[in-house]
């Protein structure tokens, strides 16, 4: 007779249960990064990483072609 009591409460508590035992499970069980992995992490506002080689290019070529434009724009004049 007492189970048959408890389960409406076993039910309205199960979900949260669950959730909180595969966020603690999960995270228990997550893999952490080597040191090896954290050496090479880049951002890509870094001056050295890919990125900002590639804006640094970008932004030497919108320069070079201002200039170019400002040369062309002042022999035809």
């Amino acid at each position: 007779m007492i189970v048959y009591w408890a389960v409406p409460f076993l039910v309205a508590a199960a979900p949260p249960i669950i959730v909180l035992l595969s966020i603690l499970i999960g995270g228990c069980t997550i893999t952490r990064p080597t040191s090896e992995l954290t050496d090479r992490v880049q951002f890509q506002s870094d001056s050295d990483s890919r990125a900002g080689e590639e804006l640094r290019t970008e932004l030497g070529q919108r320069a070079a072609r201002e200039e170019l434009r400002r040369i062309v724009g002042d022999t035809e004049r």
